[in-house]
């Protein structure tokens, strides 16, 4: 799975769903709405992506994972045309990502629970480093908030990972009213 499933979040809740027999409609379903958020990651990518062949941008998005699309897009924000970015920091993801999963197969058992160690607030560390890179000053205050409080109030009210989607589709809503308007 972690050879072909460049989702972490998809794989996370597969595996918590998953029993005998496999609920197989809610462990599709639910990764397939927490994995929504990858629509809007590719339309932010499509102005770049728009001069590549068919073949060059699916290759590409195949390895986008939200840290690499957020580093891919303050590089091409900046100016750069490296978009070839997004596939070289993608398969380095991706390798570690097997990586990973091999040695929690073997050694999993010996290393123990990742948050004796801390490493439980890494991802929080990473969308936090990831944020502050995409930050474009004030004039994204706006947007931000209104994702912030859409997807806090939607992780107390609704079930499951909605709140991921929820967010960011607000937020950008008011980021292109706000701009087109």
């Amino acid at each position: 799975m972690s050879a072909t499933v460049l989702a972490g979040a998809a794989q996370l809740i597969a595996i918590k769903l998953w029993e005998t027999p496999i609920p197989v409609v809610a462990v599709i379903g639910t990764t397939f709405i927490v994995n929504l958020r990858y629509v809007l990651m590719g339309a932010a990518l499509r102005p770049w992506f728009r001069q590549l062949s068919p073949l060059k941008a699916y290759g590409s998005v195949f390895f986008t994972a939200d840290e690499n699309w957020a580093l891919t897009m303050g590089k091409l924000k900046s100016g750069s045309r490296q978009g070839a970015y997004l596939l070289g920091s993608g398969l380095a993801i991706w390798s570690f990502w097997i990586i990973a999963t091999v040695i929690g197969a073997i050694a999993g058992d010996v290393i123990g629970e990742p948050s004796q160690y801390g490493l439980d607030f890494v991802l929080t560390a990473v969308f936090i480093a990831i944020a502050v890179g995409l930050w474009d000053g004030k004039s994204s205050l706006l947007p931000w908030t209104t994702a912030f409080g859409v997807a806090v109030l939607s992780a107390q009210y609704l079930p499951g990972r909605w709140y991921i989607l929820l967010g960011g589709v607000v937020g950008s809503l008011v980021g292109v009213i706000r701009f087109d308007g």
